[in-house]
């Protein structure tokens, strides 16, 4: 499958799931004084999930170019870092959570339809007291728990799991999934983020209600 075709099916398939597909936010947002680049799909939309803009539409998809130098030092040594890059995203404001979140990407994922990836080569992490998207993975999903791994906050709550994004903003626990390739090694492909806070200043009482 060629880029093009898998931005499109992408960006097709969370438009059938009633998400209205919103252009990529440019590259140096000038109305963001916390960032000096777009470093992440989300941030177009960090004052929707503030509630300080009228919301058009309660669930989004997009392609959004994004820009990170946290990696420089690694570009052109590793096959997987890069600073400039195209970050393909769903969002829900208010409207669907874990459960949804979790189905959709498992069928955009393994579906012949879609994407048509062996569930067997998928293991996956959630946060380390994310019990509830443990549960879905396990219940809803059929994963056995001896593909869902629990990680700490390094690994699985964003975003410090991207320290370039800063200390402070809407964050919350993740959930990502893994291919292995044929030689056994794991390599993300997706990283799903569970917006539900706001980090204010240092902890550790630092999470507000998103």
């Amino acid at each position: 499958m060629k880029t093009d075709e898998l931005r499109e099916k992408y960006l097709a398939f969370f438009q059938s799931k009633g998400h209205h597909r919103q252009a990529s936010d440019v590259l140096v947002p000038t109305w963001d004084p916390s960032v000096l680049f777009t470093p992440a799909g989300m941030n177009q939309f960090k004052d929707h999930f503030l509630g300080k803009v009228k919301l058009d539409f309660t669930r989004a998809t997009t392609c959004q170019k994004c820009l990170r130098t946290g990696d420089i030092d690694n570009v052109g040594r590793t096959a997987y870092h890069h600073t400039f890059f195209e970050m393909l995203g769903n969002f829900s404001f208010g409207d669907y959570f874990k459960n949804e979140a979790i189905e959709w990407a498992w069928e955009l994922l393994t579906d012949k339809k879609w994407f048509g990836i062996d569930p067997d080569r998928l293991t996956i992490t959630v946060y380390k007291d994310d019990d509830e998207a443990a549960k879905i993975w396990n219940e809803k999903i059929g994963l056995p728990m001896s593909r869902i791994s629990r990680m700490d906050e390094a690994d699985n709550f964003w975003p410090a799991s991207a320290p370039s994004q800063g200390p402070d903003g809407v964050c919350g626990p993740c959930s990502e999934i893994y291919y292995t390739l044929d030689g056994g090694k794991n390599v993300e492909i997706w990283n799903l983020v569970f917006t539900q806070f706001n980090r204010v200043g240092n902890p550790p009482d630092n999470l507000r209600p998103g």
